[in-house]
């Protein structure tokens, strides 16, 4: 398995991820931002795009799954109870997708191969708000769920908010940030701006 992270800038310092498995078959995790930047990885690992996975269903996290998805399954967010995992197999990869309601009541994560993909539930430094669908009890529990998992899990978030990449336990012994009262204006101001620009798609 071979993981690209792909700075694509978007909302606010996104990130997607192209995930290489067998016969170089991938995996599209949240794709977003700049379409040439997705493109340039994809035609570079000559790899064949067989599924898009989705953390949230946030626009900033998907704004791009229709330009990506000829001919590939995508598997759209839902509901579900804290720490339900289902399995899926894509690209020769046993993927869990565990659903970790907080940040939205839709997110989740990915866990492949001792990688956990994150989304906004948990950055290398804080989380996410709950402003925009979410509840910040049930974000409360899911980051007590993520404490019973392995601590050398490598995670990899939605944004670089404090690295791009850090341990699972690291993220969780930083997990006690959340955005302040100017963070959430600042975040408030953006979610606008972006709405605007994505013809009011509502976070």
């Amino acid at each position: 398995m071979k993981i690209i992270q792909i700075e694509v800038k978007g909302f606010d310092n996104n990130f997607s991820y192209l995930i290489i498995g067998k016969n170089n078959k991938s995996i599209l995790i949240d794709p977003t931002g700049d379409i040439e930047s997705i493109q340039k990885e994809i035609t570079k690992n000559k790899t064949n795009i067989i599924g898009i996975l989705l953390t949230h269903s946030h626009p900033d996290h998907c704004e791009l799954v229709e330009h990506f998805s000829k001919n590939t399954k995508v598997l759209f967010p839902k509901e579900g109870k804290l720490g339900e995992i289902e399995l899926i197999k894509l690209a020769g990869l046993e993927i869990k997708l565990i659903h970790l309601p907080g940040h939205t009541n839709d997110s989740v994560a990915y866990y492949i191969e001792n990688n956990l993909f994150s989304g906004d539930t948990i950055f290398c430094k804080g989380v996410g708000t709950t402003a925009y669908g979410g509840n910040l009890e049930e974000l409360k529990n899911s980051l007590n769920f993520l404490f019973s998992l392995e601590k050398n899990i490598i995670l990899w978030p939605g944004h670089n908010y404090g690295g791009a990449t850090c341990t699972l336990i690291e993220a969780l012994n930083n997990s006690h940030i959340h955005p302040g009262k100017k963070a959430l204006e600042k975040i408030h101001k953006m979610v606008s701006e972006y709405e605007s620009k994505l013809n009011r798609k509502k976070f």
